[in-house]
Formats: structure tokens, C-alpha cells, sequence
């Protein structure tokens, strides 16, 4: 069980996120679904932004974290 000092808040998450993003190629585009495709640097400012572009970024990546820390990656 994860106890609240565990917890990440949405500042510790973004921070995370755009450290992820900022070690891609500048040329690299990643599609999110219907929501379109996007550059790296256009994905570092949805998530600074915290829409719903820089949310879902956001989620797939703790998803991936989240799958690596169990071992499924």
C-alpha cells in the first residue's frame, strides 16, 4: 500500500515527465490517438500547461514507470 509521503504531486509529476520528454531527439513526433501527432517540444508545453494533451502524456508516462517497476518491461 503507498503510503502519502509515496505520493507524487502534480508539480513532482510534471517535473518527471518533462525530464523524460527533454532527452528525446528535438525531431521526434509521438501520436496521441485522435488528439493528433506532436513534437517533442509541443508535448513539453501540454505538459507544462497541464491540458488534457500534457495530462495523457502524463499518464502514459507513469504507465510505462509503473510497468517497469513491476517488471513487465
Amino acid at each position: 500500500m503507498l503510503t502519502q509521503k509515496n505520493l507524487l504531486n502534480d508539480e513532482e509529476i510534471r517535473k518527471l515527465v518533462s525530464a523524460r520528454l527533454s532527452v528525446l531527439s528535438s525531431d521526434t513526433m509521438i501520436s496521441i490517438g485522435s488528439d493528433g501527432n506532436f513534437s517533442r517540444d509541443e508535448l513539453l508545453e501540454h505538459v507544462k500547461e497541464g491540458d488534457k494533451v500534457g495530462e495523457k502524456i502524463a499518464q502514459i508516462q507513469l504507465e510505462w514507470l509503473r510497468s517497469l517497476k513491476a517488471g513487465l518491461i
